[in-house]
């Protein structure tokens, strides 16, 4: 009985044995990412602007509003008002279960004219690529690229009080974002990883702020004082789910296929 008994632990063993030997082998440890950031400047996403005189600037790094005299970089001339976008792109690797800052946008805040022409809306799109490096894997068709969209509704609130909401300076510009979802979801070899895209200093508003913007309550965004230089940065993280693939089944499989002969013999046995 007590052979029996040891050669049915066994069998339990080597099933599971086998099967989470396979999973962890699976599972990549390390990847390399490539992302870029730009506003998108042609077509429906285009940016609109309010009316006003002035000149707008337009380009996928950097869209500015203003006075016309002087030079059209925001950070130089304090007449115009600019949001650039900074450290795109980038590249580097990154752990499962860890979050690496990547690329970034910088507000340029300037107390400019009210006859200016403002921003109204813009569209930020990126672009991220995630190559497994360790281990690597070799087979099989490449991780097509993770694709965000956020469509952003930028306010340029009055310099003067009341501001109507809680402001740092008369007044804090206010943003709002809109986005379908912030994370993808893909598997890879037998094992599910999820993606998520991190933005520091983004977060709920509250109503009056929401209501400055002319946006609904609960609206998400932030808002960046007055003659400042704010930046809004962005990462990424990334975490797996094991999931069972047809070889791990294979493998539970065959080791209930063991268990079933050992007890079958136990019962002849007995």
């Amino acid at each position: 009985m007590k052979t029996k008994t040891t050669a049915l632990s066994l069998a339990v063993l080597a099933a599971v044995g086998l099967a989470s030997s396979h999973a962890s082998a699976a599972l990549v440890e390390t990847w390399d990412f490539d992302v870029d950031l730009v506003w998108l400047t042609d077509g429906a996403e285009a940016p609109t602007f309010n009316p006003g005189t002035g000149t707008q600037e337009v380009t996928s790094e950097r869209l500015s509003w203003g006075s016309s005299e002087g030079d059209i970089d925001p950070e130089i001339n304090d007449q115009r008002s600019g949001l650039q976008i900074i450290d795109s792109p980038s590249s580097g690797s990154v752990d499962t279960g860890d979050e690496v800052d990547t690329v970034g946008v910088t507000h340029f805040n300037s107390a400019i004219a009210s006859e200016f022409a403002t921003l109204d809306t813009a569209t930020l799109m990126t672009n991220l690529i995630l190559t497994p490096s360790v281990p690597p894997v070799t087979v099989g068709e490449p991780l097509a690229p993770l694709t965000l969209a956020f469509k952003t509704t930028f306010t340029e609130t009055p310099n003067t009080e009341p501001c109507g909401f809680e402001s740092a300076t008369v007044c804090d510009d206010v943003f709002t974002v809109q986005f379908e979802a912030l994370d993808d979801t893909f598997t890879l070899e037998g094992v599910t990883y999820n993606t998520i895209v991190v933005e520091e200093g983004l977060g709920l508003l509250d109503d009056d702020t929401c209501a400055a913007a002319d946006a609904p309550a609960g609206c998400y965004g932030l808002t960046t004082p007055e003659g400042e230089f704010t930046t809004l940065q962005f990462g990424f993280g990334i975490e797996a789910v094991e999931v069972p693939n047809p070889a791990m089944l294979a493998l539970f499989g065959t080791g209930l296929l063991a268990l079933g002969a050992v007890a079958g013999r136990r019962r002849r046995e007995d």
